[in-house]
């Protein structure tokens, strides 16, 4: 883990789009209800596991808004991303945190966690298929006997090849504009995640896009593969707001998974 004094100044790379854009991250994420999410999470933590410790990992952490609300519900905060420019910003936001540049599928802590999360649909930027898998037992390397992973994710077979969404914010005198979207073909293991972002100022006007390969998975799938690893898992609709069980019908799902506590 790298202190937060190590990815305060990252060097910048030419064409980098989340070097250029990472102070608007949170501005184009604005809608994304942060608070609710966290207070899920503490709720899911407390009905799931009876460990009296609170060390936390947030994977794919971006700037570093869970991990700042999670210290509110008295968790010690630790973040991973594959950005050093989303890591600087959250080591500004919650200097307390020990943050981990690497992917999802790279990182090495054994039994070191209670909680991991991962939100945003951010395990689908583990790619290939294996490397979800990689991913995912990784996490229940990382998880203390009794240990809970919180995360979403989305069925291939519910994608809809839409034109994405976009926000557009004032950034003094310019006007941005963010869209994304997600494209599947249909079959296969690759999901293609689109980015495009313009800025146009009095100046002139600047454009950016990036191109993502994320995975396709099924949901059904996610779930063996979990239990395969070990996990015993729970499904729940796509709310946050409250605690229903998956319908097994809609296309988005919560998956709580918990590793077994050590047999005394």
């Amino acid at each position: 883990m790298k202190s937060p004094e190590e990815l305060t100044s990252p060097v910048p790379q030419p064409g980098n789009i989340y070097a250029d854009l990472a102070a608007y991250y949170d501005q184009f994420c604005a809608e994304v209800d942060y608070a609710e999410q966290c207070a899920f999470a503490a709720r899911v933590f407390t009905l799931f596991t009876t460990s009296s410790k609170r060390d936390y990992l947030d994977l794919a952490c971006g700037t570093g808004q869970h991990l700042q609300l999670m210290q509110a519900y008295d968790f010690v905060p630790s973040g991973l991303d594959n950005s050093a420019f989303m890591l600087a910003k959250a080591a500004e936001r919650c200097p307390s945190a020990q943050l981990l540049l690497c992917d999802l599928a790279a990182f090495e802590q054994v039994e070191a966690f209670d909680l991991v999360t991962c939100f945003l649909y951010s395990i689908h930027y583990s790619h290939p298929l294996a490397a979800v898998t990689e991913t995912l037992r990784r996490t229940w390397q990382a998880l203390k006997p009794g240990g809970i992973f919180i995360f979403n994710a989305v069925d291939a077979r519910g994608i809809r090849n839409d034109s994405g969404i976009t926000t557009q914010l004032t950034d003094g005198g310019a006007q941005l504009s963010f869209q994304s979207s997600w494209y599947y073909r249909g079959e296969g293991e690759v999901l293609d995640l689109t980015l495009s972002i313009r800025r146009e100022s009095a100046t002139g006007s600047e454009h950016w896009s990036d191109h993502h390969t994320m995975t396709a998975v099924t949901l059904p799938q996610l779930m063996v593969m979990l239990e395969n690893i070990g996990f015993e898992v729970t499904m729940l609709e796509h709310d946050y707001s409250v605690m229903s069980a998956w319908n097994r019908e809609s296309f988005n799902a919560i998956f709580i998974a918990c590793k077994p506590p050590a047999i005394p």
